[in-house]
């Protein structure tokens, strides 16, 4: 008996809900906002509370996009990545720039769910074609002076247009 008291007292003070000193707020595949841009020059329209760590380096668009989306850098990009995400609508309070940092994925486990990815680059302009992926979130990861920088993205379905992208994107975010 007094192991399990003895057992269930650690756990309860094991568990926690600050989100700030939880882990998986910084999980690879989560993605817990999005921000929307057609052009490299917009302003991003921000959608939830994106877990991104851009650092001005980059952007990435259109977002939502279908078959093209673009990587526009003020550097040389040598790799990039895409991989699949979940989004979900925790941690909208978490004040992500106080958490993210260049170190925090290694390029391994990153390369290794990967589902798109171009190396050996060296340019500040990449356009990639996503239409083979599927409909749902991704984050893109990009490596610019050795550093590794990445933002949200969401793929909607072939055939479909922009509008009803940002439509569905929109929604799920409210």
């Amino acid at each position: 008996m007094k192991k399990l008291l003895f057992l269930a007292s650690i756990l309860a003070l094991s568990c926690s809900s600050d989100d700030t000193n939880n882990p998986d707020n910084t999980a690879l595949n989560l993605v817990t906002g999005i921000n929307c841009r057609q052009s490299p020059e917009d302003l991003p329209m921000q959608l939830g509370n994106p877990n991104v760590l851009v650092n001005n380096k980059f952007v990435i668009y259109p977002n939502p996009a279908n078959e093209i989306v673009n990587v526009s850098a003020q550097e040389n990009i040598t790799d990039v990545w895409v991989v699949r995400a979940n989004a979900q609508k925790i941690y909208q309070d978490v004040d992500f720039s106080s958490i993210l940092n260049t170190s925090l994925y290694t390029q391994q486990s990153i390369a290794t769910q990967s589902d798109f990815s171009l190396n050996g680059q060296a340019s500040d302009g990449i356009s990639m074609n996503i239409g083979t992926l599927e409909k749902g979130y991704y984050r893109v990861f990009v490596k610019i002076g050795g550093q590794i920088y990445w933002d949200n993205l969401y793929k909607y379905e072939n055939g479909g247009n922009n509008e009803e992208g940002f439509t569905e994107l929109s929604a799920f975010w409210e």
